[in-house]
């Protein structure tokens, strides 16, 4: 093809024919032009279908991700719930004079409220890949990244609410460690995780459930739980299933 665009060229000039060599050097500019643009435009139509693409495979791993942390957060308010349903129980045996206790019943309730941590861990591959490679700006619904990014905003949030929650549970713990007989309570309860014999010690000494600091930490512990589930769990909650009802309305 070039060959022959030469050997056009060549041929007006031999001829001497000046105007008919412009106008046709005119009309071979024009082409290449048309072709450099009719290129560009077919590199875009590859660019635009590889990121559209990319972009379906992102929703549909952000769709899975986002349904499985739906229900890690709904097991997350429950074990929550059942925490503060066994701070209330020990809150029963609180005050200045001690009423009579069984000890078993108390010992679980012990456990119910402090062996597990309330906190929420959800599946993040997607979601980090996304923000690690800018890969956001494949989302073509603006909305959509919006949520998004508030969403791990509201993560950060429920994160250092948690943090907080721990800490009045440790600090509430630890009467029943300094006043209590942790060995003869593993001797009790029904899922120890060791076999141990009884203690030699007398029976525990439940002196911490006459403690107003026990009794006002121990509410604290219950006021800040509660406070976990309604003012951050199910905000992020409803946050979520919206997340996945527009995510499922982006995917082709």
């Amino acid at each position: 093809m070039i060959k022959f665009f030469r050997s056009i060229r060549k041929d007006l000039m031999e001829q001497n024919k000046t105007g008919k060599y412009l106008k046709y050097a005119f009309g071979e500019i024009i082409l290449v032009v048309l072709g450099i643009l009719i290129a560009l435009q077919i590199n875009n139509w590859n660019e635009t279908r590889k990121n559209r693409d990319t972009e379906q495979q992102l929703l549909n791993s952000l769709l899975q991700e986002f349904e499985t942390n739906l229900e890690i957060l709904d097991q997350t308010i429950e074990k929550n719930t059942k925490i503060v349903e066994s701070c209330i129980n020990i809150g029963e045996f609180t005050g200045p004079s001690l009423a009579i206790v069984s000890e078993k019943e108390l010992s679980q309730d012990m456990v119910g409220a402090f062996k597990y941590d309330s906190r929420y861990i959800p599946n993040k591959g997607t979601i980090n890949e996304i923000n690690n490679s800018g890969k956001l700006s494949l989302i073509s619904d603006p909305s959509l990244r919006n949520k998004i990014s508030k969403w791990l905003s509201q993560l950060e949030l429920v994160n250092n609410q948690e943090k907080y929650v721990i800490e009045r549970r440790d600090y509430t713990h630890d009467f029943f460690i300094n006043n209590g007989n942790f060995r003869r309570h593993l001797d009790i309860i029904d899922d120890a995780l060791i076999d141990v014999k009884p203690s030699k010690f007398p029976n525990n000494d439940f002196s911490f459930l006459e403690k107003s600091e026990f009794e006002s930490n121990l509410y604290l512990f219950i006021v800040t739980s509660v406070n976990l589930n309604r003012g951050f769990y199910l905000p992020l909650k409803e946050q979520t299933e919206i997340l996945i009802q527009q995510i499922k309305q982006n995917i082709d």
